[in-house]
């Protein structure tokens, strides 16, 4: 009886520990503050109005610190001559769309009726002589000759293969890691390269793995060109791809006897494009979608032979130079 009791109380504790660890893990209640700071950037002095009082009188920036909420933000800015009247939308935060990440989005149904699981963007820029809420925009122009370092995750990659004499291979896992730098040809237009891999294992977090009987493994390298547009938050390019595409047949057991077939590799190295496309969440964070496709196979043998690679990427650009 004494032992029942003691396993009740430990399957208990346990029981609250799991809770306790999936309330951690709202992600937006841990990562946001109530409060949200939102810079307002004029191409010529102004002033700002908010919550009936002027802000900012004959400036070109003013700061404002805001409720986080569901609802739009609403100013104005005030010339002599004209008034724009402003509503911002908010958007999820990056803490919100990192409860993906972190606990498989068990976070967003937590912070689901949370206002801290909303953002504005942190920096607006307005040309006050237009009443047009076009003239509005939420990312700073890249300037010409500016450089980034990109770094990014391909997390989720969905393949399609079609190794000699196997027929056709798909799967879809996780993890892969992708290093690169964006440089700005233009304003706005950039030139990418960028070198990763992209696996198809199948947990999305690290952890180890053992495997029973025969597995199949797919993943990839590659190399990519690509030039690039940004239009506000969004960016999409097309350009160039060479890539190694791997499949891999093994088998896990103590009795070799009880495999249908000896293990396999075989890769190919083949040309085709990339199509990236992101949106932007920040100053430097990005998710987005790559498509790679080929169609020209190097290896084992110059053939026509379509493969692609399609993968959720999480990027991070951090700024090496800045432009003119």
């Amino acid at each position: 009886m004494f032992a029942t009791i003691i396993t009740n109380l430990i399957m208990r504790n346990i029981f609250v520990l799991v809770v306790i660890s999936i309330l951690l893990t709202s992600c937006a209640s841990v990562l946001n503050r109530r409060h949200k700071n939102v810079t307002i950037h004029l191409t010529n002095p102004a002033k700002i109005i908010y919550q009936g009082a002027p802000l900012g009188i004959n400036s070109d920036k003013v700061t404002l610190t805001v409720l986080r909420s569901k609802e739009p933000l609403s100013l104005a800015v005030v010339t002599d001559s004209t008034k724009k009247e402003i509503s911002i939308t908010p958007h999820n935060s990056f803490g919100y769309y990192f409860n993906i990440v972190s606990n498989y989005g068990i976070g967003m149904l937590i912070d689901k009726n949370n206002p801290k699981r909303y953002t504005y963007p942190t920096n607006i820029y307005i040309n006050p002589s237009d009443t047009n809420n076009r003239s509005i925009k939420y990312i700073r122009s890249q300037n010409k000759g500016a450089l980034y370092l990109h770094t990014s995750l391909p997390h989720v990659n969905s393949f399609f293969l079609q190794p000699v004499g196997e027929g056709k291979k798909s799967n879809t896992g996780f993890f892969g890691l992708s290093l690169g730098l964006d440089y700005y040809h233009r304003q706005d237009h950039f030139l990418n390269l960028s070198a990763g891999a992209a696996a198809d294992i199948f947990i999305p977090f690290p952890a180890p793995v053992r495997y029973a009987g025969e597995r199949e493994f797919i993943y990839s390298l590659y190399l990519t060109a690509s030039n690039n547009y940004n239009i506000n938050r969004f960016s999409i390019g097309y350009g160039l791809a060479f890539t190694k595409n791997t499949w891999d047949n093994r088998y896990f057991g103590l009795r070799d006897s009880l495999a249908t077939r000896q293990p396999i590799t075989k890769s190919s190295t083949a040309l085709g494009l990339a199509f990236p496309a992101y949106y932007r969440f920040g100053r430097s964070f990005q998710m987005g979608i790559i498509y790679k496709p080929t169609f020209i196979s190097l290896t084992p043998g110059i053939s026509s032979r379509y493969e692609h690679v399609i993968s959720l990427d999480f990027a991070w650009k951090i700024r090496l130079q800045k432009g003119d």
